[in-house]
């Protein structure tokens, strides 16, 4: 027994070093030295403007986490992290086949920002009225 749970201990580390696993399941997933809300469907579409705040008001105890966060440690995730995130979609929960916010805006144009599409992994932009899916993310808290 002790052998397993060291082994367990083992991988689960190495796998952290790796940049893609999760130790245990307390909602969330890292990848690539971020932390994303495993549920990537909990928070639903909204437009932008609420895209933009609601991921602020997040913490411990809903979609899932328990991972002691506090309201404030998550945001909206920049579009190069969100691109980033298409290829490793498989490790979340809930994943929808659709449009999903970032909070980069579109230069030039102050009603759009970018999106993903998580159905494909192409990039565009949107209109901030239009309703979106949101994806939180946090720093790895040290």
């Amino acid at each position: 027994m002790k052998r397993l749970i060291l082994g367990m201990t083992i991988v689960c580390c190495l796998t952290v070093v790796s940049g893609a696993a999760w130790c245990g399941d307390n909602g969330t997933v890292t990848v690539n030295g971020m932390v994303w809300l495993k549920d990537a469907g909990c928070l639903g579409k909204m437009n932008w403007e609420s895209a933009m705040s609601r991921p602020k008001s997040l913490a411990h105890g809903q979609c899932g986490l328990t991972d002691n966060s506090k309201i404030g440690d998550w945001r909206l995730p920049y579009i190069d992290e969100l691109k980033a995130i298409y290829s490793a979609k498989s490790l979340f929960n809930a994943v929808q086949a659709s449009v999903y916010w970032s909070s980069s805006t579109y230069a030039g144009y102050t009603n759009d920002a970018w999106v993903v599409f998580m159905n494909g992994g192409y990039v565009s932009y949107g209109n901030k009225g239009f309703n979106g899916y949101v994806w939180p993310v946090r720093d790895v808290q040290r």
